[in-house]
């Protein structure tokens, strides 16, 4: 079996090379052996020098960037030998002067244990890196995904030196042994293939991705993805939409919108968590992928990002910040949603009359998959998911709907499915944490004054931070809050944990048997408890046209509710059979 060491140092050190990277200095030990070896499978290819100390050898990095005007790396063994690059990287973070470290460290078991010549070297730099990263610990039989994180963690350590001037480390943990099994190099040929490319753009309205659409890419089956945050105002939007229509007219590939990406509207496929792992769909006939926001909410959507056999994951987002858990981008760009023209696809004819087939076969598996659940809602068992499909029906233009996390921003964008949400929705993704979610919502009610606020939320979130309730009369912002209370922490049933009783029930789901309606009053909000959908409706559509404030209870039961999903779903994917046999 190969050592493990050595494939994870030959990954990430043939994708460093192949990102750009020409210079490199070394300094002699033990613990970087992995790396040294790795990086000498390309002497013929690159510049390595040799030094007797880590001082000297980072201070000639140095001026090799300097005269260069390209990164170098500099690597050492662990211990004070990375404390010894510590002049050189001051000078290179304050003449911004592009630099790689690559230290060597002991793994976890010996941290912090007394272990000889070890020391913290996490973050060790300081501010004086620009960007630091722990790499994982080298494991045998590692999963795919973490053999791709090595590719695209070269590709952003060179990138970040090269175009913010600065300096990138990685700090490397290793065990014993250090040196490649004897048929390592026969197994481990050089790979020379790209990682990922951060295409540097010119003016703001200049997206770099028509530069990308080739004739080879336009000619296979795509998807065009908006997650969450890919516009966050009205004005974005108005930018953004057209030009993504343009977009999709021109590849053939469908718009794919989550909710809170705030791009659904007519046209845009919204129902996707419900149809795409459909054995009648076959996604796996998907080549392309052109995505935007934060990566994609729906399990289903990720499960498809882990096993599509992907040719290019081009990632447009509003900053350089990595954003792909499954390590697959192919082409990073950076874009200003309120920069972008639709002319910019002047220059491009409509796709062809295949491409188009695909689009429009995605098209009506959408329409089919809303129809089923408009007709399941209207006809059915009364569920979470349909509280939610109502609240985007009945919320008024121009309000700002914000879902907590958990179950209500999942059930936004499964049973969300207006066709045209004229309004904003919000959600705390970044950290996807159930804390301050009603302070968060109420800021955002404060800062669109005079416009209706919705706060769908989970007990548990509504209790987390139930003292925020105070700035509805202290700050003076009025809101209809719907609070989905299913008696705990719904969303773990559908975790494998929910099997083991009564530890599951006593540890994940934490009844609370609160009253809401004492909380309410505590307050100063009005009270309606909603146990039928036409009480809700009535209650909801009351409260967001009035004055004040209102908390609207949906009493479910968990176990019911995702019952009642997983029907829904299978009723989908039977229509979609019955629509392709």
């Amino acid at each position: 079996m190969t050592n493990p060491n050595t494939l994870y140092a030959n990954t990430f050190v043939d994708a460093l090379i192949a990102a750009g990277l020409k210079r490199v200095c070394l300094a002699p030990g033990s613990r970087h052996t992995p790396l040294v070896l790795a990086l000498a499978r390309h002497r013929d290819a690159i510049d390595l020098f040799s030094h007797l100390d880590e001082r000297s050898a980072a201070f000639f990095a140095l001026g090799l960037a300097l005269a260069s005007g390209e990164p170098a790396a500099v690597v050492c063994t662990s211990g004070s030998a990375a404390a010894n690059f510590f002049p050189a990287i001051v000078e290179a973070h304050q003449s911004r002067v592009p630099l790689i470290l690559l230290t060597a460290d002991r793994p976890p078991e010996l941290r912090a244990s007394g272990a000889n010549q070890t020391i913290d070297q996490i973050k060790i730099f300081g501010d004086y890196a620009d960007w630091f990263y722990d790499a994982p610990l080298p494991e045998a039989d590692a999963p795919p995904v973490a053999l791709r994180n090595l590719r695209t963690l070269a590709a952003r350590a060179y990138a970040i030196a090269a175009r913010m001037r600065g300096v990138a480390h990685i700090n490397w943990p290793f065990r014993k042994p250090f040196e490649p099994g004897a048929d390592d190099a026969a197994v481990l040929a050089v790979d020379k293939r790209p990682p990922t490319q951060f295409v540097q753009q010119g003016r703001a309205d200049d997206s770099g991705l028509p530069a990308l659409l080739t004739e080879d890419l336009l000619a296979r089956p795509g998807i065009i993805y908006f997650g969450h945050g890919s516009c966050r105002s009205e004005a974005e939007r108005q930018r953004l939409l057209p030009w993504a229509r343009r977009l999709s007219d021109i590849s053939g590939f469908p718009i794919f919108a989550e909710f809170s990406s705030n791009m659904r509207a007519a046209n845009t496929i919204g129902a996707y968590e419900s149809f795409i792992n459909a054995a009648a769909m076959d996604f796996s006939r998907v080549e392309v992928l052109i995505r935007f926001g934060a990566p994609p909410l729906s399990k289903a959507m990720q499960d498809f990002l882990e096993q599509a056999s992907l040719r290019q994951l081009i990632y447009c987002g509003r900053t350089r910040d990595w954003a792909d858990d499954s390590h697959r981008i192919t082409q990073h760009l950076r874009l200003n949603p309120a920069a972008l023209d639709p002319k910019e696809w002047d220059a491009f004819a409509p796709q062809s009359k295949r491409a188009d087939t695909w689009r429009e076969h995605l098209t009506e598996a959408d329409r089919m998959a809303r129809q089923v659940i408009a007709d399941e809602i209207e006809n059915g068992a009364w569920f979470d998911g349909a509280v939610l499909y109502d609240v985007v029906d009945l919320t008024p233009a121009g309000a700002a709907l914000f879902a907590g996390n958990s179950l209500p921003v999942r059930h936004l964008d499964q049973f969300g499915l207006r066709t045209a949400a004229p309004f904003m929705a919000y959600a705390n993704r970044g950290a996807s944490g159930i804390d301050g979610n009603v302070s968060t919502a109420l800021g955002i009610g404060a800062a669109r004054k005079g416009s209706p606020l919705v706060a769908v939320l989970g007990d548990i979130t509504l209790y987390h931070d139930m003292n925020g309730l105070l700035a509805l009369q202290r700050c003076g912002v009025p809101a209809t809050i719907v609070l989905l209370n299913n008696e705990g922490g719904g969303i773990f049933h559908r975790l494998p944990a929910r099997a083991f009783e009564p530890h599951f029930s006593d540890f994940f789901i934490t009844a609370h048997g609160l009253d809401f309606a004492r909380v309410a009053a505590l307050y100063g909000l009005s009270y309606v408890r909603a146990e039928d959908r036409a009480t809700f409706r009535q209650a909801f559509t009351e409260a967001v046209g009035g004055p004040g404030s209102t908390l609207i209870e949906a009493r479910t039961d968990a176990i019911a509710d995702l019952q009642r999903r997983g029907d829904i779903m299978t009723a989908i994917h039977r229509k979609l059979e019955s629509s392709h046999a």
